[in-house]
């Protein structure tokens, strides 16, 4: 056995030196469906200064992949892309080459396949960043282009004709669906939207223009909480007094046997998340500050 494991430990070693990116993306795509440790390899990668892309339809893969020194997201990570979506995508792209626009990207593929919700996801996710128009423009006719799809392939099994299908090329283009004339999302909505549909932050965090204060004011991490599996221990000791710092993701309430209020927060700073138990003293005094999407600083004992 421990000649065995030498052997891997060296291998291991190897492509973590030699093939940094192609380890990396193997690594992710081990753990793709755990949002947490995806985070915490993502964090890793930008220490190790390697770009991480987000998912592209023209481009991605079912897989975390190496692109030309950078890691492309796997499109299996997207909310509700099951692997039969994203094998026709792919197929579709191989036969008829990359998509040229969100409406081409409709009309070439299923709506068994492609649905709404599937779209809607694609699109907040960042794929579809590479075809003209911004997030939200897109979001803004999806719909009405699956629905046109939608009626045209009905007319076309009954044997009907619409009054489109009478026009010229010139009059059709009159009554195409158009990209409205809006910016894009917030960077702060952006985020938030990857964060649902991706479980974690691709193009950024809504730390990031805080950081320096974070940094200053913070005794510990959430990573620091973390238990490494081959010491057993994590570097906050326990028992140990830490502030910590980060947005409150969640919130959870339970009363207690003397009717008193106590609260479970999950925290996420820029390393990852940690919970926090904070008892009613400690609630009643603080509870106008703990508020899911609050910034704050929480000192407290480690446990």
């Amino acid at each position: 056995h421990a000649a065995c494991y030498a052997v891997v430990s060296y291998q291991t070693a190897y492509l973590k030196y030699y093939y940094p990116v192609e380890f990396m993306a193997a690594l992710m795509t081990s753990v793709i469906d755990n949002s947490l440790k995806v985070s915490e390899y993502i964090r890793t990668c930008r220490n190790m200064n390697i770009p991480l892309l987000p998912p592209d339809i023209n481009e991605g893969e079912w897989e975390f992949s190496a692109h030309e020194g950078s890691i492309r997201y796997g499109l299996s990570a997207i909310k509700s892309i099951g692997r039969n979506v994203i094998e026709s995508i792919t197929a579709e792209r191989e036969a008829g080459g990359p998509y040229t626009s969100l409406k081409d990207f409709i009309e070439r593929l299923s709506t068994k396949e492609v649905n709404k919700r599937t779209l809607e996801n694609l699109i907040l996710s960042g794929a579809m960043d590479g075809l003209p128009g911004n997030r939200r423009q897109k979001m803004l006719i999806y719909a009405d282009l699956m629905d046109q799809k939608n009626r045209e392939k009905k007319e076309h099994i009954t044997g009907q004709m619409s009054l489109f299908d009478l026009m010229g090329e010139e009059e059709r283009k009159d009554y195409e669906v158009r990209m409205p004339d809006v910016e894009e999302y917030e960077k702060a909505e952006l985020l938030q939207f990857e964060k649902e549909v991706l479980g974690v932050y691709i193009s950024g965090h809504p730390l990031e223009d805080d950081e320096k204060k974070w940094k200053n004011n913070i005794t510990a991490t959430a990573a620091d909480f973390v238990v490494d599996p081959e010491t057993g221990h994590a570097v906050a000791k326990d028992g140990s007094i830490a502030v910590i710092g980060g947005i409150i993701t969640s919130k959870n309430l339970k009363i207690t046997k003397n009717n008193q209020t106590m609260a479970f927060l999950t925290l996420e700073d820029l390393t990852g998340t940690i919970e926090i138990i904070v008892f009613p003293k400690d609630y009643e005094n603080n509870r106008s500050m703990l508020e899911e999407e609050k910034r704050v600083f929480i000192r407290g004992r480690v446990t």
